[in-house]
């Protein structure tokens, strides 16, 4: 029999080996590609050499691959019979309408990853600037909750999240399908774990996890190295900005970019993640207890994942409560045990790709049954002017002033540079 075609929006190829949000959209087109032939458009506007591992990935899988080209939107929306999946509420927000004016037949679903809106409040009290950042999440939840309105079905990865979006837009047809991680089979014994090693992973592009490791830093180690002098800390992530790269030193390894990190999950003896502000499901955590390493995390980072304090993880909030419980799996093996083996099938039974792919499945499955939602007025005429403007040339010749642009300027400061030497 043949399978139903399924079109993904998503902004670029999911890199799965660089940030959660790509291993989780990864993780469902492998998912997906059992059931579905999938057609994948991305806004990115093209396969860099860097990105080919990632393409040759999902060609793997038999996903047929689309760039922003001339009609190529057009021509990979039109054998589509089963519906379209897009990744994030920035994708849904641009291509939406458009989709919707091409194929009203076909149901729109957007993957929410996080309530953007939610974080960047939650990061407003610790911005430089709290009232341009409020205001700032303001325009960003206006934007979500409009894109989310207009899709069928938005799924989210946490309950809390979908409650949350529910409260906010109680008209909103919802479900709920989590990150999948492969469980590991067996773990390290407390000793073979090297001693008094803290693990932190988390790319660098999102905004909550440097914010967390100079947290950590700044208020929360000092704390611990009054009771473990020896302690070391490792920061594993790709993209480390200025001020986490300058933390390297003789008892801090910062990384950066890893190509697994599953060696770091089976050597370090526990995993942190201080979170101070964030939202929806936490990867790190995820593969952290999918290893069986502890965590200690916080409030934030916990949210969602139906942790429980001393049985599944410590959860700590203050730099003195946080640093006590660093200390304490550090040193206190029975405990240790028990939160690995705990974590370990709390994982088992929430994240494992055997359990998160009939959840995914059965969603997707449910597309045909959506009521799809007419276009807007507004929103026809809007993507008419857009379709107007894209093919009037304009664009292109912007795009090639602005390349123009920046190669002048860059010969311009070599040639400053060397006058000034």
């Amino acid at each position: 029999m043949r399978k139903k075609r399924l079109l993904v929006v998503a902004l670029g190829l999911p890199e799965f080996d660089r940030n959660a949000g790509s291993r989780r959209l990864y993780s469902w087109l492998r998912i997906l590609a059992t059931e579905y032939d999938i057609a994948f458009y991305m806004l990115q506007r093209r396969i860099s050499a860097d990105s080919n591992r990632y393409a040759q990935a999902l060609r793997e899988l038999g996903v047929k691959i689309h760039v922003p080209q001339e009609t190529a939107l057009t021509l990979a929306v039109r054998h589509i019979d089963h519906g379209v999946l897009f990744e994030l509420f920035h994708t849904a927000e641009r291509l939406l309408p458009y989709l919707r004016l091409l194929r009203p037949d076909l149901p729109m679903v957007v993957s929410c990853a996080d309530l953007h809106y939610v974080r960047e409040s939650r990061a407003a009290v610790y911005a430089d600037h709290p009232v341009r950042a409020k205001a700032g999440a303001r325009r960003t939840r206006r934007r979500e909750l409009g894109t989310y309105g207009r899709a069928d079905m938005v799924v989210t990865v946490t309950e809390d999240e979908r409650r949350a979006l529910l409260r906010a837009a109680p008209d909103t047809i919802t479900a709920v399908v989590p990150t999948a991680c492969p469980v590991a089979c067996d773990v390290p014994a407390f000793l073979q774990w090297m001693p008094c090693s803290i693990l932190f992973v988390g790319g660098f592009r999102h905004a909550p996890n440097a914010d967390a490791v100079l947290f950590f830093y700044r208020q929360v180690l000092p704390l611990v190295r009054r009771s473990l002098r020896d302690v070391a800390l490792t920061i594993v992530g790709d993209a480390p900005p200025r001020e986490v790269l300058a933390l390297s030193s003789a008892e801090i390894s910062v990384t950066e970019w890893v190509p697994a990190v599953e060696p770091y999950l089976a050597s370090h003896c526990v995993s942190i993640a201080p979170l101070r502000f964030g939202a929806g499901l936490k990867g790190k955590i995820v593969e952290a207890m999918a290893a069986g390493l502890p965590v200690v995390t916080t409030p934030v980072g916990a949210e969602g994942m139906e942790l429980v304090h001393g049985s599944t993880a410590l959860i700590a909030e203050s730099p003195e409560a946080f640093a006590r419980a660093v200390v304490r799996l550090c040193t206190d093996h029975v405990l240790h045990a028990r939160l690995s083996r705990n974590g370990l099938e709390h994982a088992r039974a929430r994240w494992d790709p055997t359990v998160v792919a009939p959840k995914l499945l059965e969603t997707l499955a449910r597309m045909p049954e959506l009521r799809t939602k007419r276009l807007r007025t507004v929103d026809r005429v809007l993507v008419r002017a857009r379709a107007t403007y894209d093919s009037s040339g304009v664009p292109a010749r912007f795009s090639r002033l602005s390349s123009l642009r920046r190669w002048y300027c860059g010969r311009l400061r070599e040639v400053l540079t060397r006058g000034i030497r």
